[in-house]
C-alpha cells in the first residue's frame, strides 16, 4: 500500500466537489472543475515530488468510470430522437470529416516534429471521447496513458475555444453547434453545449458515442491503411 497515492486518492474527491461547488456558485469557464483540479493537482504533485505512476496507483478506476458514464448520454439522445432522425445525414458527413481531420491532422503535426510512432499512434487516436481512445491506442500500438492526456488536453482546448470559435463563425444552428462541440472537445465539449442549449447538448452527445464507435470498429483498419500509404 502506497499512502501517497491514497493522499492523491483523497485529494482528487475533495479537489473536485469543492471545485463544483464553487463553480455552481461562480459559472465561470475558467472555474470549471475540469480545468481547476487538474492544475491544482499538478501544482500539488510538483511540490510535493509525486510521481503520475503513484498518482495513478489508486486513482486509475476513475478513468473507468469514464464507461459507464458515456452510457448515461443515450438518454437524452433518445428524448430527441426525432431531431437526430432529421439531420442523420448532415451528422454523419460532419462525423467522419471531423475523425478524418483529427487523425490525418495528427499525424502531419507529428511527422513535422518527428514523432516516435507511439507518441504518434497515440495522437491519432485522441480525437474520441477517453474510453474508445484508449481501446482504439491499444488496437493501433500507441499508449493508453499518453492517449488520455492527449484526450484530455483536446477536450480542454476544444471546450475553452470553442465558444470564441463558434462566435466569430457566427453559426446559429444547433445542429451545426452541437456536433462541431462533441466531434472537437469529446465529454468537455458535449458538457459545455448543454450549458449553451439543450438541443446542442444532445447533438454533442450523438457525435461524440458515434465517433467513438466508428473509430473503434473502423478506425485501426483505416489509421493502418493511411500509415501504409505514406
Amino acid at each position: 500500500m502506497n499512502l501517497w497515492s491514497i493522499f492523491c486518492l483523497i485529494w482528487t474527491i475533495i479537489a473536485y466537489v469543492a471545485a463544483k461547488k464553487v463553480y455552481q456558485k461562480h459559472p465561470k469557464l475558467w472555474l470549471s472543475p475540469a480545468i481547476t483540479v487538474p492544475v491544482l493537482t499538478i501544482v500539488l504533485m510538483m511540490i510535493l515530488g509525486i510521481s503520475y505512476q503513484t498518482y495513478q496507483q489508486d486513482t486509475k478506476w476513475i478513468v473507468d468510470l469514464l464507461g459507464p458514464a458515456t452510457v448515461a448520454f443515450a438518454i437524452p439522445i433518445y428524448r430527441y430522437r426525432e431531431t437526430i432522425r432529421k439531420n442523420i445525414g448532415v451528422l454523419s458527413l460532419a462525423i467522419v470529416v471531423g475523425m478524418s481531420v483529427g487523425v490525418i491532422g495528427a499525424y502531419e503535426m507529428s511527422e513535422l516534429f518527428h514523432f516516435s510512432s507511439e507518441v504518434t499512434n497515440s495522437l491519432m487516436a485522441r480525437s474520441i471521447s477517453t474510453p474508445f481512445a484508449m481501446a482504439l491506442a491499444e488496437d493501433i500500438h500507441g499508449s493508453t496513458t499518453l492517449v488520455s492526456l492527449f484526450t484530455v488536453i483536446t477536450g480542454l482546448v476544444g471546450m475553452i475555444c470553442g465558444d470564441i470559435i463558434l462566435a466569430i463563425t457566427k453559426i446559429r444552428s444547433n445542429v451545426a453547434n452541437g456536433a462541431a462541440l462533441g466531434n472537437a472537445a469529446h465529454g468537455f465539449g458535449t458538457a459545455r453545449a448543454q450549458q449553451r442549449n439543450s438541443e446542442e447538448g444532445v447533438i454533442a452527445s450523438l457525435t461524440m458515442v458515434i465517433a467513438g464507435i466508428l473509430m473503434v470498429l473502423v478506425g485501426p483498419t483505416a489509421i493502418h491503411l493511411w500509415l501504409m500509404l505514406q
